[in-house]
């Protein structure tokens, strides 16, 4: 009897860890495919750019179109629709939600020296989302979250994840 009992508390365990490596690599797959089609969707937006003030030498993003192209994007390579909501063949469960998309381009005013642009190198700071770093050109600035899917029951981890595309001049 024993024996018995033995086994089942051995398989118990067993699939206990089994549960939660099914849902670390889950976790593991859902950071690492957020962050490159992120990497990817800031640079979709990066292409649009205002082309009157190119050929005068500034880079200006059309943020219009660059909220477009990072949109589609998205959509497509997270499998979501319009609303960042995944489809029924997405790999996640839960909506996305962006929580900055912002443009730093040759146009921006600068907050600490109004009336004037802003000069580059500068130094980007978001005090939300602990990110400071340094511009060296017009950049688009991306931070997106949401919860990584699961294959057994538990809660999901936020997952959230932030890059910058700059045009170094």
């Amino acid at each position: 009897m024993s024996e018995a009992l033995r086994g089942f508390f051995l398989i118990f365990i067993f699939a206990l860890i089994m549960i939660i490596q099914y849902n670390l690599d889950a976790d593991k797959t859902a950071t690492r495919q957020l962050k490159n089609t992120l990497e990817l969707a800031i640079h979709d937006a990066s292409l649009a750019i205002d082309e009157n003030q190119i050929s005068q030498g500034f880079v200006v993003f059309d943020q219009g179109q660059a909220e477009i192209n990072f949109k589609e994007s998205m959509m497509y390579h997270l499998r979501l629709d319009s609303n960042y909501v995944p489809v029924a063949n997405s790999f996640y469960q839960n909506a996305f939600k962006i929580k900055v998309l912002e443009f730093i381009d040759d146009q921006t005013p600068d907050p600490n020296n109004p009336g004037q642009n802003i000069t580059f190198p500068y130094v980007y700071t978001n005090s939300t989302y602990d990110i400071v770093d340094v511009l060296n050109g017009p950049s688009i600035i991306a931070v997106v979250e949401t919860i990584s899917p699961r294959y057994f029951t538990g809660n999901g981890n936020t997952i959230r994840q932030a890059a910058i595309y700059e045009y170094v001049e």
